[in-house]
């Protein structure tokens, strides 16, 4: 499959939306529409798993527009401030949206966030022995609650949420991941 051309159809504040034309490898043709947010630096963004001292993972209660609805997440954000690296932003994320710092951060691995949808991807950190230092210090409009869940209770934490609350299913496969790669 390769693209043969590209036309921005619409372009907001943070995001534009283009139409690529396609071209499959049996000379199919077709026409996808993708966005692309306009507002990030390097992969786009960042994922942290983090892990206290006393071992309970950082998870996210955070209202999402996409969804209208709350989802269970780990701490994330965009690498959006210019100059600022990938592992800069994961710290200074997790700090905005739990109030919690990370004095080691190991890198897992770079994945896209909705492949079908957007090129925008993300780089993993596992941050273990992670210190509350202080209330969130987020500005944003974001409404999130972080829960504090013990790393072997974590999968039935996710099989049982509350009536009203997603989970996003990369949080099942970042912690898949980290367990084969021994990191918890």
């Amino acid at each position: 499959m390769r693209v043969t051309d590209r036309r921005t159809v619409y372009e907001g504040r943070f995001v534009r939306v283009v139409e690529k034309r396609v071209e499959g490898a049996n000379g199919a043709r077709g026409v996808w529409e993708a966005i692309e947010r306009t507002n990030i630096h390097g992969s786009g963004a960042v994922v942290i798993v983090a892990r206290t001292k006393d071992g309970q993972l950082l998870f996210e209660k955070n209202w999402r527009a996409g969804t209208e609805s709350r989802v269970i997440q780990f701490p994330a954000g965009l690498t959006d401030l210019k100059g600022e690296s990938e592992e800069e932003a994961a710290r200074r994320e997790l700090l905005e949206e739990t109030g919690y710092a990370a004095t080691q951060l190991i890198p897992v691995f770079l994945s896209p966030l909705s492949a079908a949808l957007t090129g925008t991807r993300a780089m993993h950190y596992f941050a273990p022995d992670v210190e509350f230092v202080g209330k969130p210090t987020g500005k944003d409009i974001e409404e999130i609650e972080v829960l504090k869940v013990p790393t072997g209770e974590a999968d039935e934490f996710m099989l049982n949420l509350p009536d009203g609350e997603e989970l996003d299913l990369q949080v099942p496969g970042i912690l898949w991941v980290l367990r084969m790669r021994g990191l918890i």
